[in-house]
């Protein structure tokens, strides 16, 4: 399973607004400089980040985003729904497939366990974790 670089750059995004920690909106293009990303990219991020209720958006010269919500009750899979991706790692485990063999399928069976195990890893870790942990590793921790 390829990581889609989307989610990457969605996370390091909330995580570099969590660890600024401020109530004034970050400008698009300080967010793009932080990540290494195109200004145009992070737009497009955060703007489906919005859209899910994640982040809230300014407009206008000293407009930009804050998180819309804790960062604590911010998880990995929340962005992964946010942006559309699922985990489906099959195309006949997907929330609508439906696959002839799927009584018979012991494959499948362990594919669907696989994207529960998945799904429950991504729910149990938080932005507010992450920008914790990221502010220990730049301090030498």
């Amino acid at each position: 399973m390829k990581l889609p670089t989307k989610i990457r750059y969605a996370v390091r995004a909330l995580v570099e607004l969590a660890d600024r920690d401020e109530t004034s909106p970050i400008p698009v293009k300080i967010i793009a400089e932080a990540q290494d990303v195109s200004p145009k990219y992070a737009k497009q991020l955060m703007n489906r980040l919005q859209k899910a209720g994640i982040v809230r958006g300014y407009p206008g010269i000293h407009g930009g985003y804050v998180l819309a919500q804790d960062p604590a009750g911010i998880s990995v899979y929340d962005i992964y729904q946010a942006m559309g991706v699922a985990l489906d790692l099959a195309p006949c485990i997907g929330r609508d497939a439906h696959c002839r063999r799927e009584k018979e399928c012991s494959a499948s069976r362990v594919w669907k366990r696989l994207r529960r195990a998945l799904e429950k890893t991504l729910s149990d870790v938080s932005i507010k974790q992450l920008a914790a942990e990221e502010r220990s590793l730049r301090a030498g921790g």
